[in-house]
Formats: structure tokens, C-alpha cells, sequence
């Protein structure tokens, strides 16, 4: 039955000792074809037990429409595992942070502002109920006690770091036995006394302590873990081998000879660890989320601010974003071996092909023109609404307003309250960038105002004043999370006035089969859709490059790769091989601020994760 039990001494599976030794692979960061090279590197390496999220938002995108097919099969995941030899330990609860936008919480719960996320608010509840309704006969027919490969499920994820409400977390674990699930529940919170004291669901259940894998950390870990659970094992829940990825910072890497060290400091003090990330992975389609903060920044004096995550989700995992095991794999392998008395075995990756193709954009769609193929009017409102407001989770949102005429010079024309990337268009033609918790970047002709921001010049006609604002990414972390809507809220001030009127257009980038191709050509400035048909070899990986473009989003027949920004560090988008056809294949590239000719589009046989990082904007 694998049934687990614990004490201070440690895990047991039927009464037999069993030491976990784990790491985080996510299915749906994975193409489905994929995961069993990557469950077998990980039973190559040494690990008996497999942890993954669950994302909530993924697997219901919209309210009562669930997606449990292609990379979200959970089942298939779960019984690909016990093929494996893999035991599981699952991560089921609404909130998973994970870099993912709005930390895995559906987006439309933002639109009620009285609703308490994370917390035992009624309304709350009753949305994680019915998608529990849903979810756990998913899972249920895979706990150990039914013969599967789950030998525990968490309740929530890091609440220490996020709020105190017992009551919340008691509901969970009430929700989840409700539903069937008689496996031990765990939680997992950071090394520090208030975080486990708030983080943690009772004292009958074991818990997790997450700290970064360095040399001394662990002895720290352990100790607040003996602080807060004398009857518990040492569980260390993420063992973070590396870390996330902003646009505009530079990609931080965790040395491996550090991480290695600081696994055998975790071992020798008897920890049970699971690596986070064992095996990196895709932030696809619109999911990476982002930050309030100021960490890595290459300039020191940087206040915090908004840092959205990078489409890859490499985040120097002893396995790489595209399936290869890095040298921090081997190291760590090595400890491994040697503390199991195992031989210590030769350094040699497998062999794996990639490939390089030049496509020609030879078609192209502007967004202007093509409004009525690929939005809906909402409506006119006095001061724009948000996204969630019109029951829209991501992509554009478009607001028109009027400017009387005026007999003034250089007034200026400022956003408020938007998120996260305002482009503003004057009589159609672009006028000014602002990016959150950032400058203004304006066109030549544009005058800039001394504070920096675009300024209108006079003018004896009505001006037509457009705002596209693009949603990049929610916050999956801490405080800010519930201020997450996305769009304009509060209009443009022209000068010290506040402008009022907008017509709206939501423009969720979910359906682009009805766009109006032309011959490929652009108008700079002006977001523009491009298309190009190509021949591969289907099954073989390869990496979009982005240099020459600007800003947007890039579909390969038909699948959302991902965001990409020249701004850096990441260069390539990752494509895997299994998204590819040998003949016609489609790549649609979305250039929100396209500057000079988009003919070509270079496919390349490597990836580039550390290039120059600029300033966002």
C-alpha cells in the first residue's frame, strides 16, 4: 500500500524506512512527450519521489471549463510516475506561487474587490470548492492508499509568508477529506520561526522547510525545523537549486559546486530533500507572473519595483529548460552516490539533436486594422475598467478616448492606475511608452516635459487618443497579489485634468484564425501581427531568437510559446520538437513595437539564457 508515516526519526513507507529524496518536475511546464526523459534522468540520478503543483488557472481558464488534456493529463503524469518507480508527493492547493501569474489563482476572483484571497472569506471558499469538486477525482484514483504513486498532498504553499488565517487552511484540509484524500498532508513555508508557526496546518501533520542550497543554510533549516516540529522528521520541502528570471535583469546563477555542498551539508544533518527545480521548464503562453523587488538588479540603487518573470523557467535547475542535465546534476548526483556508498559514476549527458531554420515572414496583419477580426467592444465607461471587469485573463486591452481642441502648448499626457505597459497613439500615430513603476519613452517628435513625461502640442482639432495596455505577467508573491487587475483604471490626465469617455476593447490574443493577411508590410511603431510557413524536422528542438524584434508573443501552429522582450536576459524562446510538424508549419510573431523590417525570423540549435540585460520599457 506505500502507506507514509513519520516520527523524529524520519519517513515510512509500511513501517520501513524510506528517505525522500525528491525534486520538483512540472508537467505542465513540460510538453507531454517529454516527461518521461526527464522522470528517467530523475530515477538515473537517485530520486525515489517526484513533487509537482497543480495549477489551478491552467486547468480552469474560464469559470466551469476545466482542461485536464495534452500537458495538463495529470492522471497520465501521475501514473507515467508509478511506472517510473516514482512516488509523488502533490501540491494540489489553489495558491502555488511558482513564478506563474497570479501564482496560480484564476484572474476573474480579482474582480469581486471585496473578496479575501488566501483566507477563510466565504466567497473564497465556495470557488475552491467547487474547483476541488472537479479536481480531486483527477488525482484520487492515484493516492498510495489506492494503490498509487501519491504518498502525501500539501495544503496551500509558503502561507507563513503570506498571512495567518488557521481557519483557511483547516477548510482546505477539510475540503480535500471531504473529497477522499486519506494520504498525510504537509506544508512547506521559509526558515524562519513566524512563517512556520503561520505557514503550518496542525501538529499531526509533517511540514517543509524551503531555504536556498548553500553551504551553512542548512544547518540553520534544521534547526528552526526542530524549533517548530520536535516530533517531526527534517523535511527540507525546496532545496532551491537556483532561481527565476526577470526581464531587463541579469540571470543569476546559483554556482553548482555550491548547491552540491550545501546538498550534502542537508543529507549528512539527516534532511529528506526535494530540489526545486529538479528539472526546469516553460512559462508557455501567458502564465510567467512576476515580483515586487529590487533582487539581482545590475544597478545598486534600483527601488523596488515591478520585475516580471522570464518566459523560460530554466531557473539553473540541475536539469535545463530544454532536458539536458547540467553539470549541477552530476555534482549533486555524485553527492548522492557517495553517500549511498554508490561507485561514482562518469559525467556524460546524453546525445540530443537540435536544429537551425531561417523563416520568411512573408505576410503581416496590423492590430489597428484588424480590431474588429480579433476583440470585442464592451462598451463606453466614464473611467476605464480592468481587464477582470470585462472577464478577460490576459493579452491586450484597448481604450479610445476624444481630446477637444485647445489652444495650448506641451501639456502633458500621463496614464494612471494601469498596468503594466501602456502604448499611447495620437490620431493613430504612437506617441509615447510608459511601463510600470517606470519612465517614459516617446517618439522623436514627441516633446518630453522636464519630469519625463510626453507632452501634446498645440492643436485647433479634436485628437483621437488611444491607450493599448498589455498585461505581463500578476504578481504570484506576498502582499500585492490581490491589486493584481490588469489594464487602466483611473484614465489619462492631460495635464492637471482628468479625461473621461472610453470606449473599450478587450483583446485577449486567444483567437487569431480570423486576421486579415496582407503582404508583409509595416509602419513602424505600429503593433503588428507577421506570418511565415516552414519545413522541419518534427520531434527535433529548436530556439526562436528574438534580437531583432522588439516586444510581443510568438504562436507555433497555433500553441503560445511564450512572451519575448529584447530587453533580456533570455534571447531565445525555447521551442520543443514535439510542436513541430516535417512540412507547413506556422509561426504568427506578434511585434507590439516593431522598429525596421520583419522579413526573417532565425530559428537557432542553441539557446541563449544570458544575454544582455536592458532597462525595461
Amino acid at each position: 500500500m506505500n502507506n507514509l508515516t513519520f516520527d523524529k526519526n524520519g519517513f515510512y513507507l509500511d513501517g520501513k524506512p524510506f528517505r525522500i529524496i525528491a525534486g520538483d518536475i512540472h508537467y505542465f511546464r513540460i510538453h507531454q512527450n517529454d516527461w518521461a526523459k526527464r522522470l528517467d534522468l530523475a530515477v538515473d540520478f537517485g530520486l525515489n519521489t517526484i513533487q509537482t503543483y497543480v495549477p489551478w488557472n491552467a486547468h480552469e481558464p474560464q469559470k466551469g471549463v476545466f482542461n485536464f488534456e495534452g500537458m495538463l493529463d495529470i492522471g497520465a503524469y501521475l501514473k507515467l510516475c508509478q511506472e517510473k518507480g516514482l512516488k509523488v508527493l502533490l501540491r494540489p492547493s489553489p495558491y502555488i506561487c511558482s513564478e506563474w501569474d497570479l501564482g496560480g489563482l484564476p484572474s476573474r476572483l480579482l474582480k469581486d474587490r471585496e473578496m479575501a484571497i488566501r483566507s477563510s472569506d466565504p466567497k473564497y471558499l465556495k470557488e475552491v470548492k467547487e474547483y476541488y469538486d472537479r479536481l480531486i477525482p483527477e488525482f484520487l484514483p492515484y493516492l498510495a492508499t489506492k494503490g498509487g504513486p501519491i504518498i502525501a498532498v500539501a495544503i496551500e504553499n509558503e502561507y507563513g509568508s503570506y498571512g495567518n488565517d488557521h481557519e483557511y487552511m483547516n477548510a482546505l484540509a477539510d475540503m480535500l477529506r471531504d473529497g477522499g484524500v486519506d494520504v498525510p498532508f504537509y506544508t512547506t513555508d521559509g526558515d524562519r520561526n513566524y512563517m512556520l508557526t503561520f505557514g503550518r496546518l496542525s501538529k499531526t501533520d509533517f511540514f517543509g522547510v524551503n531555504y536556498r542550497a548553500a553551504v551553512g543554510t542548512s544547518e540553520h533549516a534544521a534547526k528552526c525545523a526542530r524549533e517548530n516540529g520536535e516530533d517531526m522528521p527534517f523535511f527540507v520541502g525546496e532545496f532551491w537549486a537556483g532561481r527565476s528570471m526577470h526581464w531587463g535583469e541579469p540571470f543569476y546563477h546559483r554556482p553548482p559546486s555550491q548547491t552540491s555542498k550545501g546538498f550534502n551539508e542537508a543529507l549528512e544533518l539527516g534532511g529528506n530533500v526535494c530540489f526545486y527545480m529538479f528539472s526546469g521548464g516553460s512559462n508557455f503562453g501567458f502564465m510567467g507572473g512576476g515580483n515586487i523587488g529590487s533582487s539581482f538588479s545590475p544597478r545598486p540603487d534600483t527601488p523596488p519595483r515591478y520585475i516580471p518573470h522570464t518566459t523560460s523557467y530554466d531557473v539553473d535547475a540541475l536539469i535545463s529548460e530544454d532536458g539536458r542535465p547540467t553539470e549541477k546534476y552530476f555534482l549533486c548526483r555524485d553527492v548522492l552516490d557517495e553517500y549511498l556508498g554508490r561507485e561514482k559514476r562518469p559525467h556524460i549527458a546524453p546525445e540530443r539533436a537540435t536544429q537551425s531554420i531561417t523563416v520568411e515572414l512573408t505576410k503581416s496583419a496590423d492590430l489597428f486594422e484588424n480590431l474588429e477580426n480579433i476583440s470585442e467592444y464592451q462598451g463606453k465607461t466614464p473611467l476605464p475598467k480592468p481587464m477582470e471587469y470585462f472577464g478577460q485573463n490576459y493579452g491586450l486591452i484597448l481604450y479610445s478616448t476624444k481630446l477637444d481642441a485647445f489652444n495650448e502648448v506641451h501639456i502633458r499626457v500621463q496614464p494612471q492606475k494601469f498596468k503594466d505597459r501602456a502604448n499611447i497613439y495620437v490620431d493613430g500615430d504612437w506617441f509615447a511608452t510608459y511601463m510600470r513603476d517606470r519612465g517614459c519613452r516617446a517618439a522623436e517628435s514627441t516633446y518630453m516635459a522636464p519630469d519625463g513625461i510626453a507632452a501634446l502640442d498645440q492643436t485647433s482639432n479634436e485628437r483621437k487618443i488611444d491607450v493599448l495596455v498589455e498585461n505581463i505577467g500578476r504578481i504570484n508573491f506576498g502582499k500585492y497579489m490581490s491589486d493584481e487587475r490588469k489594464g487602466m483604471e483611473d484614465g489619462l490626465l492631460y495635464g492637471s485634468v482628468k479625461l473621461f469617455g472610453y470606449d473599450t476593447r478587450t483583446i485577449p490574443l486567444e483567437d487569431l484564425s480570423h486576421l486579415d493577411w496582407k503582404e508583409n508590410s509595416h509602419k513602424d511603431h505600429k503593433p503588428c501581427f507577421f506570418k511565415g510557413n516552414f519545413d522541419a524536422k518534427s520531434g527535433v528542438d529548436t530556439y526562436i531568437s528574438f534580437e531583432k524584434l522588439g516586444h510581443g508573443y510568438i504562436w507555433i501552429n497555433g500553441f503560445n510559446l511564450g512572451r519575448y522582450d529584447s530587453a533580456g536576459p533570455q534571447m531565445t524562446l525555447y521551442l520543443p520538437g514535439h510542436f513541430l510538424k516535417d512540412s507547413d508549419n506556422e509561426i504568427i510573431v506578434l511585434d507590439i513595437d516593431p522598429i525596421g523590417e520583419r522579413k526573417t525570423v532565425q530559428f537557432l540549435d542553441h539557446e541563449i539564457l544570458e544575454g544582455d540585460a536592458k532597462e525595461l520599457s
